[in-house]
């Protein structure tokens, strides 16, 4: 694994985490990996064995999350410029297409992103991503301003990761990923997202699509997503049997697995 690093705006750097295991001799398919809220691209660590034998495999950190330049409270959050930046790195990254995997938030960008830049997505997978946001988003900002992050992250964790997840676990998604999100990138992040409402534009998405959720989560029920996930032209729905509402960090091998044989039934 390499970190990467560039400017995409003057004083902002935007660090990706790459993984390439592909042979040498050989032209390799790219991948670019989404995080989501109060994440980084560690959030993916457990589907890389999966993928980076045959792609490589690139871990954004957004903007404000992770390596990345933190961002100030005010900042002025929207999905065209977090798409913006999503692109600027497929032009960092020398490529013409990738496939673009995301999860929660970041799912929600990489659905928006094969709707309004086509040109640039060969395919999408989506995990847990919401199309409307859940309620109680707004009441996690207030938690995090008067108690700190680490307090939210412990008391959403049990959603988040499910009963299943051992205390090894949770405590390195507490202190680890989430807990070393900056405050001020939070509070701008968080003002956002309860905004979000992108049903009418995943309908335009043309390229093939694998959504992935949980029949237990907390957030939003199987049939919520089948009632637009069913619209897409090309899309596959896969039903995960556990009660995480992050399907991501919570099932690594199962959805690694997935993805990768998705985008090899695909081509």
């Amino acid at each position: 694994m390499s970190h990467q690093r560039f400017e995409v705006e003057p004083g902002i750097e935007l660090n990706i985490a790459i993984d390439d295991c592909t042979d040498p001799w050989s032209s390799a398919e790219t991948i670019l990996m989404v995080h989501g809220l109060a994440e980084s691209g560690e959030a993916w660590r457990g589907w890389v064995p999966h993928l980076s034998r045959h792609y490589r495999v690139a871990r954004i950190d957004l903007r404000g999350f992770g390596r990345s330049t933190p961002m100030p409270a005010n900042h002025p959050w929207n999905m065209e410029r977090l798409l913006d930046d999503l692109a600027a790195v497929i032009k960092y990254l020398g490529c013409s297409k990738v496939h673009l995997i995301g999860a929660k938030s970041g799912g929600s960008m990489v659905l928006t992103m094969a709707a309004r830049k086509p040109e640039l997505v060969q395919s999408v997978i989506a995990v847990t991503p919401p199309v409307i946001a859940a309620a109680g988003t707004t009441d996690w900002l207030v938690q995090i301003e008067a108690e700190g992050i680490q307090a939210w992250a412990t008391t959403t964790m049990a959603g988040r990761l499910g009963s299943k997840a051992s205390a090894a676990e949770v405590d390195y998604w507490i202190h680890n990923i989430q807990g070393k999100t900056p405050l001020s990138t939070l509070q701008g992040y968080l003002r956002w997202v309860p905004g979000l409402d992108i049903r009418e534009e995943v309908l335009k998405i043309q390229c093939p699509s694998l959504i992935i959720t949980t029949t237990g989560s907390g957030l939003r029920t199987v049939d919520s997503v089948k009632a637009w996930q069913q619209k897409l032209a090309q899309s596959e729905l896969m039903v995960i049997d556990g009660d995480a509402w992050h399907a991501a960090g919570a099932y690594p091998d199962v959805c690694g697995k997935a993805a990768a044989e998705f985008l090899k039934r695909t081509g």
